[in-house]
């Protein structure tokens, strides 16, 4: 009884060990498929980052990352429907994934699902406070729906992270004169062209909104998505 035992230990770890290697293999080949994947999307050659990436995911089912980069490159390619897709996945495999969530909401506002897009940026925001890029999103769809106050809110976040974000200065100044405040909007429009003087978007603001500064008018001063 002893032998047999002793046998069917032998057997068991010698599987368990042998089952670990493989498993390591197919972990070091699922990440040379994700690298390659990298590779071909950095070229701009996103059918083949595509297999690359679907290479990567068949070795190694729950690859939060190969996920990431499949929905980005389907995205690339316009196939937003599927890339909504795997943004979940990779999310799911990976509940803190807040740049999958990042993703997810800029594919979501690209299919006009801005409901759901506002939902996952502040489910990033809860996970990482610091995301000025989202804070910037995040606020442009609150903005679009009327919501100022959040969006006023998150448009300071934005730049109290990162004071050189020229966008954010611009499309707060965009929320502002959308209210009228005019005035206030010339402060931020300034501040948006002084750390960008190419931007030829808040400059065009900036003329309009001094030329309404005083006045009670309303003007469709525009923002930027992203």
């Amino acid at each position: 009884m002893r032998i047999k035992l002793s046998l069917f230990l032998v057997l068991a770890v010698t599987l368990m060990a042998t089952w670990l290697v493989l498993d390591q293999r197919n972990d070091t080949k699922a990440n040379a498929h994700n690298i390659q994947g990298n590779v071909f999307s950095d070229l701009k050659r996103y059918d083949e980052a595509i297999a690359q990436y679907r290479q990567a995911i068949k070795m190694k089912s729950d690859f939060a990352e190969a996920y990431n980069n499949l929905a980005n490159a389907l995205r690339q390619k316009g196939q937003l429907a599927e890339s909504i897709i795997h943004y979940g996945e990779a999310i799911r495999f990976k509940s803190d994934y807040t740049e999958a969530q990042s993703n997810l909401g800029i594919a979501l506002t690209d299919q006009g699902q801005f409901a759901e897009a506002i939902a996952v940026y502040q489910e990033a925001l809860q996970t990482n406070p610091d995301l000025f890029r989202v804070h910037n999103s995040l606020a442009i769809l609150l903005a679009q729906r009327g919501d100022f106050s959040e969006a006023h809110f998150h448009y300071q976040q934005a730049i109290t992270l990162y004071p050189g974000f020229a966008k954010a200065h611009n499309n707060l100044g965009s929320a502002l004169a959308q209210q009228g405040q005019f005035e206030k909007a010339v402060k931020y429009f300034k501040r948006a062209v002084r750390i960008d003087p190419n931007y030829v978007d808040a400059q065009n603001n900036l003329k309009l909104a001094e030329s309404l500064a005083g006045t009670k008018i309303t003007a469709p001063v525009g923002q930027k998505i992203r």
